[in-house]
């Protein structure tokens, strides 16, 4: 069946836009303009080549080299050709039709004086997943059941009780089991990973192993990426966005004979946002700091105006030590090796004085400044000062805290820190995430 060419630029845009926000999941910065470049490159592209389509997407929708590899994949898996699609598409049926059949005949086991019970099909489709040692007890306990002495049909509500209940106890069994892929009831990934990665993603950091740290390392690239689409602003034109535009007006209702229906804005620019994180990194903090490193590795890579400093007693500028292609390895050699905050003590209000003295500029309405640290310090009351007197001059500050929440009202530096800054809980990479991708 041909499509006009009306039909054919609606079905181009509507797959771009879906792949698009494919990539959005990802991490990546693609927004409305780069939907729109892709669109306009497309017009000169002969999209009938693969090749030829998929350059005019890479050039128009990323931004890094870094983020080259997540579109390959999504291309590869979202694209594809038509042969491929369509071989696809029979699996998919084929598999629908096979499940249908399963689901059918284990509703017709699971049944009770000649009635099924009332299973979903998402508990059905637990059933048919169990191995074939457990469906046969549970399918030897229903028929027990139902040959039982004194067995009436009103008995049927209990069994049925009976049988979701193991079913959802296997399921929570399955879950546990590291390496399980969570799945949803089309049995599509979730998106959340498998069952170990949402155990590390709650564990505590200081608790994470050696061996653990490339899944863990896997798991702050992501959340980097997210926080670089969350951070990232455009340059973004509405209908009244700015003054009006004279110019545009004027040309763009010239097709009315020069009578104005149309109204044209200057387009406002939004300013980007900077974040500077000052990290503690004092004896207090060491295990956690060491992962906040790799945090900020990852994060300067897909964000542009990020500045970083470490703090014990001393402050340290890390914002050079991080540009280029600096290796995570070098910057850890810098921090730990070849710096004198490792491991010191901690005076929060010294390290902010000598942040405005060295780098007043950096703090202005623009930008907002995300500390990590326990609170713990040495000369509180000038720390407090320091602090409210940095937030008068920022747009925002932010504290994460690493201290678990219920050890809070145990120090006095967290109540009255808190008063001058947003504080939230970041013991656990899953904390991070709630905290850097909701609050800011």
């Amino acid at each position: 069946m041909s499509l006009s060419k009306n039909s054919k630029q609606l079905y181009i845009e509507n797959n771009l836009a879906t792949f698009a926000g494919l990539l959005r999941q990802e991490g990546l910065p693609v927004g409305t303009m780069e939907i729109i470049d892709a669109l306009r490159a497309l017009e000169v592209t002969d999209i009938s080549s693969r090749t030829s389509f998929k350059t005019a997407l890479l050039a128009t929708m990323v931004k890094s080299r870094k983020d080259e590899y997540v579109f390959d994949r999504l291309f590869e898996h979202y694209f594809i050709h038509y042969n491929e699609h369509c071989r696809r598409s029979e699996e998919m049926l084929a598999d629908r039709e096979e499940l249908t059949r399963q689901l059918s005949e284990a509703a017709g086991e699971l049944s009770f004086k000649g009635e099924q019970l009332g299973l979903s099909e998402e508990e059905l489709k637990q059933y048919n997943g169990l191995p074939l040692e457990h469906r046969g007890r549970l399918l030897d306990f229903v028929q027990k059941t139902e040959n039982g002495n004194k067995v009436e049909p009103h008995f049927k509500p209990i069994l049925e009780n009976i049988v979701k209940s193991h079913l959802r106890y296997c399921r929570s069994k399955e879950d546990q089991q590291p390496g399980s892929s969570i799945t949803d009831a089309d049995g599509a990934g979730s998106g959340s990973g498998t069952g170990a990665d949402l155990l590390l993603r709650e564990m505590d950091i200081e608790k994470i192993a050696t061996s653990e740290l490339p899944a863990a390392e896997d798991l702050l690239v992501c959340l980097s990426r997210k926080l670089a689409v969350k951070i990232l602003r455009r340059r973004r034109s509405g209908p009244r966005s700015g003054q009006l535009d004279i110019r545009r007006s004027l040309r763009c209702n010239m097709q009315y004979g020069g009578t104005i229906f149309d109204l044209k804005y200057k387009p406002k620019r939004r300013s980007k946002q900077q974040i500077l994180m000052l990290c503690d990194v004092s004896a207090s903090m060491k295990n956690y700091s060491t992962f906040v490193i790799h945090f900020m590795h990852n994060l300067h890579e897909v964000v542009r105006d990020l500045f970083c400093f470490t703090f014990s007693d001393n402050l340290e500028d890390l914002t050079d030590a991080l540009k280029g292609r600096t290796s995570l390895q070098y910057l850890l050699d810098r921090v730990i090796r070849n710096s004198k905050n490792w491991g010191g003590g901690t005076d929060f209000g010294a390290a902010l004085k000598a942040l405005e003295e060295k780098e007043p500029h950096r703090l202005n309405h623009k930008t907002t400044v995300i500390i990590v640290s326990d609170t713990k310090t040495v000369a509180l009351d000038s720390a407090v000062k320091a602090l409210s007197k940095m937030k008068e001059r920022v747009k925002r500050v932010i504290w994460l805290n690493p201290l678990a929440a219920e050890r809070w009202p145990d120090y006095r530096s967290v109540a009255m820190l808190a008063g001058q800054a947003e504080m939230w809980p970041c013991s656990t990479i899953g904390q991070l995430e709630e905290a850097l991708t909701n609050r800011i």
